[in-house]
């Protein structure tokens, strides 16, 4: 099918090679943007913060990883204008910036999202977020495009763009299943990061068959609030398990590595205490990456104060030990040993630093049989072969089985080797007589 663009400027003449992707195409347009300084920024933002210390290859960063969802993205949209052209301009012309030039406009919004969506992550990724205003790399995201992109997207592209960005990003109704392009049940950011952060690791967990899952993709008017959002035909279901054991075993052998959280750790608690000083505004953020960050965190190391303790963790790889850990699904009766666990072993031991890891990473939201929490749920609906709708998650033996959450909980202890095996013992006697 041939594609309309809305200049000359935005056919996909350039290229760039992709380890996961081939070549990635763009236009010229969208090369001004992926010049623009801020989003060049993310060359130095690393995927993974500091997870190559345990994983040395993961070095890459969320500068590839935009392009990738750009990609991924735009192979979605063409595969649902193959599928429901029509029904997609009759939707999407009610929307104003798009009522002409409907499906060049629409297409091009959504790569823009998916080059975007990232653009304001801070220095170390997810690690760094707890020391941003707002607390939220989505927030600066926007901010970036209302501030610092605005004139350009709305001067290169068609007027409106920017606003139109932001409207996706916040999900606006209207728009839900091109957001859902980019940040839903089965979008393209986790379908790229997956891919790439298994390859970058040296894992084989990641990988599910993201060329089936692009061509199982189609739309569906969702009965409940009448919309139209992401499904999938029938038979591409499978390929969705895969994604979703792939994000399962993503999490529980990397993203929650032992090392990885105990250097987040200290990463957090660094940057809470630098971001005081300088992160003033949510503008600044995107003034520092991980290069610059770090120089701060190399001098802080050899200097005196608050911030010092967690430099030198960093610098010189001073690390807390695990001396008591629950498996990847812990529920709220082991959380509660592991804190008395904890407690015990401070009054035994109350000259070690203890410090208990326990946080949740959601795996999915779709409601499945017996769920207990109903709210923040989505739907993904099968379309059968003869047009009507199944829940996913309520018919998937493997979706129903994976938990929608995992958190191992772990209790870190700053100890030498001498002493580890000993609070290690201690740890073990209480998880049976607490």
């Amino acid at each position: 099918m041939a594609r309309s663009f809305l200049s000359k400027a935005d056919e996909l003449t350039k290229r760039v090679r992709c380890p996961i992707h081939g070549f990635i195409r763009f236009s010229k347009n969208e090369q001004r943007i992926i010049e623009h300084q801020v989003f060049q920024r993310l060359r130095y933002v690393r995927q993974l913060a500091m997870e190559y210390l345990v994983y040395p290859g993961a070095m890459h960063t969320r500068f590839e990883h935009s392009l990738g969802v750009m990609s991924m993205a735009n192979q979605m949209f063409e595969r649902l204008e193959e599928q429901h052209g029509e029904e997609i301009l009759e939707n999407l012309k009610q929307v104003p910036e798009l009522n002409e030039n409907t499906m060049a406009k629409a297409r091009q919004i959504v790569r823009l999202m998916g080059l975007l969506h990232d653009v304001g992550h801070p220095a170390f990724a997810h690690a760094g977020e707890a020391g941003i205003p707002g607390k939220s790399h989505e927030k600066v995201s926007i901010y970036a495009i209302q501030n610092d992109l605005s004139t350009v997207l709305d001067s290169i592209f068609f007027p409106g763009t920017a606003a139109l960005l932001v409207r996706l990003m916040e999900k606006s109704p209207e728009l839900a299943f091109l957001s859902q392009l980019v940040s839903g049940e089965m979008d393209t950011d986790r379908a790229d990061y997956l891919l790439r952060d298994s390859l970058h690791c040296g894992v084989s967990y990641g990988h599910f068959d993201s060329d089936r899952l692009i061509e199982s993709i189609t739309l569906v008017r969702d009965p409940a609030p009448g919309r139209l959002e992401i499904a999938l035909r029938r038979g591409g279901e499978h390929t969705f398990e895969a994604m979703i054991l792939a994000r399962y075993q993503m999490n529980t052998q990397v993203y929650l590595h032992k090392i990885r959280r105990i250097y987040d750790h200290y990463l957090e608690e660094y940057i809470k205490l630098w971001g005081h000083d300088n992160y003033q505004a949510i503008g600044d953020v995107l003034k520092h990456d991980d290069l610059s960050v770090f120089q701060e965190i190399r001098r802080d190391a050899l200097a005196d104060g608050p911030r010092a303790i967690w430099a030198r963790r960093i610098v010189c790889r001073n690390h807390h030990r695990v001396v008591y850990e629950t498996g990847d699904n812990a529920d709220h009766g082991k959380l509660q040993l592991a804190k008395r666990i904890l407690n015990a072993l401070r009054m035994k031991f109350d000259d070690i630093d203890f410090f208990l890891d326990d946080s949740p990473v959601p795996i999915y939201k779709l409601s499945v049989p017996g769920d207990q929490e109903e709210q923040q749920v989505e739907n993904l609906y099968i379309v059968e072969r003869n047009g009507t709708l199944t829940l996913l998650a309520r018919e998937s033996a493997i979706i129903s089985k994976v938990p929608k959450r995992v958190r191992t909980v772990r209790i870190f202890a700053d100890v030498t080797e001498q002493t580890l095996t000993q609070i290690r013992a201690e740890a073990a006697l209480l998880e049976r007589t607490v």
